[in-house]
């Protein structure tokens, strides 16, 4: 690994402690002083991105609008707005919004918060969310999954393997559907959706 990777990754490393379930969004804006801290544009990230696109169309070939939480600097939003006429991201970092709508020109992007949402985009609903790598950075992520739930019908989570143990408490089985897990050499994802029930009459 060249000094320049390593010390990038100490780096990172000391801006992420303490942000799980934290809410601790001044570190996140942080990482983006640096372009892609995250790696997405990383042959591991690209395969993450083909794979949940096909469980997406799986679930539906096209969707009228999806918003994207935690959209970071477009590199997934190149991917989803295959998917849709009408994309949004959302993220906590201006940094990362200006190279999101240079990278992606289709979507629409807005800094700010998950609790400020419909002050970014209005009080408007969507046809998917997705929350990819995401809400384990959320303080109080069961009030969260419920707000996200009176926006859509449908939701698609992806968690690491690492945090997906914590993360299973907020996903019960009896409302959330696994998907196959996306993995690439040693790294693995868990896939969820939930989708709201039709009420019979």
């Amino acid at each position: 690994m060249l000094e320049s990777d390593m010390i990038s990754k100490i780096w990172k490393r000391l801006m992420l402690r303490g942000t799980s379930f934290s809410g601790s969004y001044k570190k996140l804006r942080g990482l983006y002083l640096q372009a892609d801290p995250w790696q997405m544009s990383s042959d591991k990230e690209q395969h993450r991105f083909i794979e949940t696109n096909r469980m997406l169309a799986n679930l539906a070939p096209k969707y009228g609008s999806i918003l994207e939480l935690g959209c970071g600097e477009g590199h997934q939003s190149e991917h989803l707005a295959k998917l849709t006429n009408s994309l949004f991201g959302l993220d906590v970092s201006e940094k990362a919004v200006e190279r999101a709508r240079k990278r992606c020109v289709e979507g629409t992007f807005a800094a700010a918060e998950l609790e400020r949402l419909e002050e970014a985009f209005g009080a408007r609903s969507y046809d998917l969310i997705t929350a990819c790598e995401v809400l384990y950075y959320l303080p109080e992520i069961p009030a969260a999954i419920e707000m996200l739930k009176s926006k859509t019908d449908l939701i698609f989570v992806s968690n690491y393997k690492e945090r997906a143990e914590k993360m299973s408490q907020y996903f019960p089985d009896i409302e959330w559907h696994r998907l196959d897990d996306i993995t690439y050499e040693d790294t693995v994802w868990e896939c969820r959706y939930w989708q709201r029930r039709e009420q019979s009459t």
